[in-house]
């Protein structure tokens, strides 16, 4: 974590440039008529009616199908939580064209998930797996029949009646069902390209003024964290000073998700990983209350990756996430405020240097979990010498966000 610059001295210490004049030129770009309000205006506009469409045309269809009765289509991602970045380009003419991504978890309610003998579907941790990731060991007679053709099976004799889920199976399955839902349903083969790109269904939809939106729908499983041991999870002994108990409490009531997501080096058809969607939607929505300006600082962050930090494209935009809710965790409320923008943006660009120079980039709500275990020591040089260029010339390369 960066130390915050020195409020008296207006000398940015690596690049030399004046602290104040970036953070000027910073609230003309982004704070104004065309900064994140445009974004936020066209979002506003599309989102809703694109996941009502798909929730209409898509969940209701699908729970007619005995596999698929209580499933239930969540809003998740950068969208949901007002904090999205569109993919830009421009087209012919010179127009700027934007693709906006959705996420919607496709959550089965219906398969329970623990961590005791006696859970219909046992969270396992392999051995030499990375933290976060799991195996479901499909333990109840009934759901071995419901679900045995979508469970991998160990080769070896001594595992002899061992099944374990296959989030890959079951998107493939769902990917049929859609398929056939389209079929039906020729208004939403006039509107949406459908692909298969597991562990994703992928939707595109156009039609609008030059903007494309690409929506994942990714197979879920709930987890309550009251079925979680105790001590399992660091994050809720370790709340942020600014977040009322109140909140705190329904954090600690609400669900995990669990997403077909394999871990770096690891079995693609048979792992699980820990997905904290809703805590990060809570904790940016509190975020957005109390301290609005951190929100624009992390969007700009994200817009620096966007333009400069994409190649060789292993930092997502999530790993971002992570950097900035420890910032917020660690600096007082009162330091993200519009004429500190400039300097606490710097500091989460120091921030990810720092990980990237460890090789260690922790999740915030699991630390054991080294995000960027198993990357490739060249990609992160690469990164690291791109950033490089972004620190000694900030004025540049965040103002000038434009290709």
């Amino acid at each position: 974590m960066a130390e915050k610059p020195d409020s008296s001295c207006d000398v940015d210490r690596v690049s030399g440039q004046s602290i104040t004049e970036l953070n000027d030129a910073l609230k003309d770009h982004f704070l104004g008529s065309e900064g994140f309000a445009s974004m936020d205006g066209i979002s506003a506009k599309i989102f809703p009616s694109v996941f009502a469409a798909i929730q209409n045309c898509l969940q209701k269809p699908l729970q007619k199908h005995p596999r698929y009765t209580d499933i239930e289509f969540v809003w998740s991602g950068s969208t949901s939580e007002g904090v999205n970045i569109p993919n830009m380009s421009r087209g012919a003419g010179g127009k700027v064209e934007m693709e906006l991504e959705m996420d919607i978890l496709c959550v089965f309610r219906g398969i329970q998930v623990g961590t005791t003998a006696s859970s219909p579907i046992v969270m396992v941790v392999q051995e030499g797996t990375t933290k976060g990731y799991f195996l479901l060991y499909v333990n109840s007679p009934d759901y071995r029949q419901k679900w045995g053709h979508f469970c991998t099976i160990p080769g070896s004799s001594k595992r002899k009646g061992e099944m374990y889920l296959n989030p890959l199976l079951i998107v493939e399955d769902m990917y049929k069902q859609i398929e056939h839902i389209f079929g039906l349903i020729p208004l939403l083969k006039d509107q949406f390209k459908l692909e298969f790109n597991p562990p994703a269904v992928t939707l595109r939809l156009g039609g609008f003024d030059n903007v494309v939106v690409s929506c994942d729908l990714v197979v879920a499983l709930e987890l309550p964290l009251t079925k979680l041991p105790n001590g399992f999870f660091p994050w809720l002994q370790d709340q942020p000073k600014w977040l009322a108990e109140e909140t705190m409490q329904r954090f600690r009531n609400d669900n995990l998700h669990l997403v077909g997501k394999c871990s770096p080096r690891g079995q693609e058809r048979v792992e699980w990983r820990l997905s904290y969607n809703r805590l990060e939607f809570g904790l940016l929505r509190e975020i957005q209350s109390k301290m609005p300006l951190a929100i624009t600082c992390y969007r700009i962050f994200e817009s620096i990756r966007y333009w400069h930090l994409n190649h060789p494209g292993f930092l997502h935009s999530y790993y971002l996430m992570m950097i900035f809710l420890r910032a917020c965790h660690n600096y007082p409320v009162s330091s993200w405020a519009e004429g500190q923008m400039a300097s606490n943006i710097l500091c989460l660009l120091d921030d990810l240097f720092h990980c990237l120079t460890t090789h260690h980039l922790p999740s915030y709500f699991f630390p054991g979990c080294n995000l960027i275990e198993g990357v490739h020591p060249d990609f992160i040089l690469t990164s690291l010498q791109t950033l490089s260029k972004i620190r000694r010339d900030p004025m540049q390369h965040i103002i000038k966000l434009s290709r």
